[in-house]
């Protein structure tokens, strides 16, 4: 067993429960596929004008049905916040294609920005219609209608991208956090289980275990979780400061010592990050 997988065992064990650098854009592109590949590499550039360009350039040499490059312009438009240009060539998509499930997504994502959240989650339906399956399209779903404030309508298309795509790790996290949120603890511990067995380096999620372990009375693994998430990112001075917090709150004021120094080098965001930690897990 690795040493990860017995950091693992060892936290949840007393809890059962059955690189491509961006190029200078220098011309036209020849065909469809190089202006889009010219039109990416501006867009992560941050060159947005030069972007929309190049997409507009693809969308004319592309035979006029395929509306996958219409579907990148409309991405570099919303990226430079024009919506109602980036709207209208979702809506042309659409109208071109109306058989893809790929407009309604793009068109979900742009109407939630804009805090249209009904029409949003419509043209998710309209996707999921078209593949039920998909995880990506389940988990947009899910993410909407979280934020739209129906957490547990969101659960149920969370799980669903879990059933489609069950050794992604984000998905896990994502799952045991909306659940940390509603309350379902026991719940919340085996899907960031799930999270942290499949993506055992990553200290974000063993700093979301700290919250449901707490909450349900289970301080030294509370403790241990945000130790694991230190030892994985020990530059993280935030980690120090909610131990520190832990600590104290578990009576060991000596170990809390310990902490001090590094905890006084916190920021600002690791200030307010750490209230908004220390108020969900009861403490504030």
């Amino acid at each position: 067993m690795s040493d990860s997988y017995r950091a693992i065992a060892d936290l949840f064990g007393s809890f059962s429960n059955d690189s491509i650098v961006p190029v200078e854009p220098s011309k036209i592109g020849k065909n469809a596929d190089e202006s889009d590949q010219l039109g990416r590499l501006s867009l992560e550039a941050g060159k947005y004008s030069e972007a929309i360009a190049h997409f507009r350039i693809a969308v004319e040499q592309r035979n006029p049905d395929d509306v996958s490059s219409r579907i990148d312009l409309a991405g570099a438009l919303e990226s430079a916040d024009q919506f109602p240009q980036a709207y209208r060539q979702y809506l042309k998509a659409l109208q071109l294609q109306g058989e893809s499930a790929e407009p309604h997504a793009g068109l979900s994502d742009l109407l939630k920005r804009h805090g249209r959240y009904r029409e949003s989650i419509e043209h998710l339906g309209a996707a999921l219609e078209k593949e039920p399956t998909s995880a990506y399209f389940n988990f947009k779903m899910a993410e909407t209608l979280r934020e739209a404030g129906a957490p547990r309508k969101a659960l149920e298309y969370a799980v669903n991208a879990i059933i489609a795509k069950p050794d992604d790790a984000f998905f896990h996290y994502w799952v045991g956090d909306l659940q940390t949120h509603l309350g379902y603890y026991e719940e919340a511990l085996q899907s960031l289980r799930a999270a942290v067995e499949l993506s055992p380096g990553d200290d974000f999620y063993y700093l979301r275990c700290v919250v449901p372990f707490w909450r349900l009375d289970m301080r030294t693994e509370a403790i241990k979780a945000i130790r694991l998430a230190s030892d994985l990112n020990p530059e993280k001075n935030l980690y120090h400061g909610l131990l520190e917090e832990l600590l104290r709150a578990d009576g060991q004021e000596d170990a809390a010592e310990l902490e001090v120094a590094r905890a006084s080098q916190m920021d600002r965001y690791d200030d307010e990050e750490l209230d908004r930690l220390l108020e969900e897990i009861g403490l504030l």
